[in-house]
């Protein structure tokens, strides 16, 4: 795994999608009456190889079959940006596991199971003059396992690992709420904490 090269890639994503839905705001979706032309080109963007044989169906959408619904057009962008920047930011978790596992295997160390004990261990090494970074990883982690495991709300186990992270006024049950500035925050921890992890392995190596 490349790490510098994974890191660029979900970065220019984000980039991506947030010009893109700019762009979608600015004329309201544009034509929704191509919908169902837009979807079946979108089959066609990537090479589908998942290794196997898939039990699953080929089948192209048709004409009335799907709407974007809600009340107005603000409703239907609201939701569409918010579960878009959940979806990356739980992504940007499935990389920090990943990153974080592959630099404590290179420090010759058997990465624990959990991005959160990941993040102890880094945490643990790093100087505490970047705690800022390893603390903001541990909110991620938080953030992450109530978006994945809790419909979305801090509970008492999001809540402890933001405690040890040092937040003092986290309420189990808010509901949480993500902006792609929080990505963009969340990234520069996990890009602080994988630098320092990397001076780490060059001083121990």
């Amino acid at each position: 795994m490349d790490i510098e090269d994974e890191m660029l890639k979900w970065s220019q994503t984000v980039y991506g999608i947030a010009h893109s839905l700019h762009i979608a705001d600015s004329i309201k979706f544009g034509n929704l009456t191509t919908l169902v032309t837009s979807l079946n080109a979108a089959e066609g963007w990537n090479r589908s190889d998942p290794g196997f044989t898939s039990n699953l169906p080929v089948k192209q959408f048709k004409d009335g079959s799907i709407n974007l619904d809600g009340k107005d057009y603000n409703e239907i962008f609201q939701r569409l940006s918010e579960n878009i920047v959940r979806m990356l930011f739980v992504n940007l978790a499935v990389l920090a596991d990943e990153c974080l596992g592959q630099l404590i295997f290179n420090a010759g160390v058997q990465p624990p199971n959990y991005l959160t004990n990941k993040v102890e261990w880094a945490k643990a090494r790093i100087d505490a003059k970047y705690d800022w970074a390893t603390n903001g990883m541990l909110e991620l982690c938080a953030l992450r396992n109530a978006l994945v495991h809790n419909g979305g709300r801090l509970n008492d186990s999001t809540v402890s690992i933001l405690e040890s992270a040092g937040v003092t006024d986290a309420a189990s049950g808010h509901e949480v709420s993500l902006s792609f500035g929080d990505l963009f925050r969340y990234r520069r921890a996990l890009r602080t904490t994988i630098g320092e992890l990397q001076k780490l392995h060059v001083r121990v190596g």
